[in-house]
């Protein structure tokens, strides 16, 4: 995995392929591993880099600021580390807010985005705001297992997958409960119009936490129409990586 220094943080990234740079965004209690099975896929002509967030992976950094805008400014920085002027993005859960946050204050730079199964556009709501579940998913195993698998419940459960829920648990409790405030507190709602990129939202039937409706309000808020998948939950990027890359390809076709 490579690495590179943007900002105050050393980003470690997974990289693939060669041509318009596609950032790819992972979510909470995940690292760029969840990108491995869209870059195995990338059509030729772009240039896929999938880092790990602050406070993730192998990333390394000061624990300063969780908030969404911070998180925007860390992508930008690594963007700009690397030379990359303009850029498409692909946002998964937290992942997703960032990018969408990054394309609100740098329309110019992005030149398509995609987000799936994002979040709250009108911030998440406060009964979600568990500090003790965080704990719990940190401090037992067998239950974060099982919540992962609750979102993604079509995900195979092969080696790939349990490296993923290891991989997960890495994650400090500071940096999951930072990001039950962060979530709360984004809530950049209809000023999304904003955003001129061609968008794709994306959702599951089956998603438990990003429902339907908080995908529907999400693409209303962008002025575009929403893309619901039926039998996927949380995580179509693992749980139908063809189907995906199918529509991410088309996509990226549209800039």
């Amino acid at each position: 995995m490579p690495s590179i220094h943007a900002g105050d943080l050393h980003i470690h990234y997974l990289e693939a392929g060669d041509g318009e740079p596609v950032i790819f965004l992972h979510g909470n209690w995940a690292t760029a591993a969840w990108w491995e099975p869209t870059l195995a896929r990338l059509p030729a002509g772009y240039r896929g880099l999938a880092p790990d967030l602050r406070g993730r992976g192998e990333t390394t950094g000061p624990d300063t600021d969780y908030s969404i805008a911070a998180l925007a400014g860390d992508l930008l920085a690594f963007a700009d580390s690397l030379g990359l002027a303009r850029l498409h993005l692909v946002g998964h859960s937290l992942g997703a807010a960032i990018a969408l946050q990054a394309a609100l204050e740098n329309p110019t730079r992005v030149l398509t985005l995609t987000v799936v199964a994002p979040p709250w556009p009108d911030g998440m709501p406060e009964e979600l705001n568990l500090p003790d579940r965080q704990r719990m998913l940190k401090d037992q195993p067998e239950f974060f297992a099982q919540a992962l698998k609750f979102m993604a419940p079509t995900a195979p459960d092969d080696a790939y997958w349990r490296r993923l829920v290891e991989a997960g648990r890495t994650q400090s409790i500071e940096v999951s409960i930072a990001n039950l405030d962060a979530l709360c507190a984004w809530r950049p709602g209809d000023r999304l119009a904003a955003i001129t990129a061609p968008t794709l939202v994306l959702g599951g039937t089956l998603d438990p936490l990003t429902t339907a409706a908080v995908v529907e309000r999400m693409a209303a808020a962008l002025g575009v129409t929403a893309t619901i998948l039926p039998d996927v939950g949380h995580s179509v990027i693992i749980e139908q990586p063809d189907l995906f890359m199918e529509l991410l390809a088309a996509q990226l076709r549209r800039a």
